[in-house]
């Protein structure tokens, strides 16, 4: 069946009616007919089967035949510095979400190219992973956030950077703290030794110096495991 994301459906629901967006995608993309089957999915767990009752290329009315409220899953949190190309970032959202990311914050660091992302689009990029991949928790997507006021925000996590240093290796991760990935110059020595000081762990991810989208994944798979 086909998966349609329904942000505002709740378990008293017993018909519901998708955005235009999604309806066109129902009615002119996939060219669903009346008495086709599909599920719902809000972003917060909830995940329904329903009927399309009323195939309106701009408002389709589905009748709820079922509705299961799923636990949220483990949290998984990235912190990532923007690259100059977005693509990259908009890459590693679509996999890190299909893999189970739970939140991703932008950093603005010393050595940032960026200093503006597109949230809407974002958005949609998550969605679409989301759907695909058939998870129930759609990822929290936080906007660019000074390097120094996520610390403070977060007294413990882990992050990865290049200079010489005492590191712990990728096995010895916890899920319930976030990973920093920094921007494609690296840290600066100054947010390397706040971090430090404030109690972060650096890790040792690769013998071989990696993007910054590519170590982000590496960090979503080793919290993973």
């Amino acid at each position: 069946m086909s998966i349609f994301f329904a942000p505002s459906l709740q378990e008293a629901h017993t018909h519901y009616q998708l955005s235009e967006e999604e309806s066109k995608h129902c009615n002119r993309v996939l060219r669903l007919k009346e008495g086709a089957r599909i599920e719902l999915v809000n972003g917060i767990g909830l995940h329904a089967v329903a009927v399309l009752k009323d195939a309106h290329p701009k408002r389709s009315l589905l009748e709820i035949e079922s509705i299961v409220q799923h636990a949220p899953t483990p949290t998984l949190h990235i912190a990532i510095a923007p690259t100059k190309n977005m693509d990259r970032i908009e890459w590693f959202l679509e996999k890190s979400t299909e893999l189970g990311l739970s939140k991703l914050t932008f950093l603005v660091c010393d050595h940032n190219e960026r200093k503006h992302v597109n949230m809407d689009r974002l958005e949609k990029i998550a969605i679409a992973a989301m759907k695909q991949s058939k998870r129930f928790y759609l990822p929290q997507i936080e906007p660019l956030e000074p390097f120094a006021d996520f610390v403070k925000k977060h007294p413990r996590a882990y992050f990865g950077h290049c200079a010489e240093g005492s590191k712990i290796p990728l096995k010895n991760l916890k899920t319930e703290y976030p990973f920093l990935i920094g921007p494609e110059g690296d840290f600066s020595s100054q947010e390397i030794e706040l971090a430090l000081k404030s109690g972060y762990q650096a890790v040792h991810m690769s013998e071989f110096r990696l993007r910054t989208e590519t170590a982000a994944l590496l960090a979503t798979a080793a919290l993973l495991s």
